[in-house]
């Protein structure tokens, strides 16, 4: 599964207003819910890479790459929240990758 599709699945879970999805449980909650958990899995992924990096093992791995993974989540519910296409997000990193070259 690419980003991309995952940004849609958790677009089509919102505008369908699935009850048992905790993607529109969050989005439900606000941006202040959403952002606390951005914050939340940020700081997770901080204390893993920390871990990782003294410990490098395969369990510390995966506990890093499963941070990771939470937090790219949460930033993409906030992205769908805030009617932001995952497009835009690329056409700003291309945009700036290019003024670096």
């Amino acid at each position: 599964m690419t980003i991309e599709e995952l940004f849609n699945i958790l677009k089509q879970k919102i505008s369908a207003e699935e009850k048992n999805s905790y993607t529109y449980e969050l989005v439900k909650g606000g941006v202040e819910k959403i952002t606390r958990k951005i914050g939340e899995e940020a700081l997770e992924v901080v204390i893993a890479s920390f871990i990782h990096q003294k410990n490098s093992n395969t369990k510390t791995r995966k506990e890093l790459i499963g941070e990771v993974c939470d937090l790219f989540y949460h930033t993409l519910v906030l992205l769908t929240s805030q009617q932001i296409e995952f497009d835009e997000v690329l056409k700003e990193l291309h945009k700036r990758n290019k003024n670096r070259s």
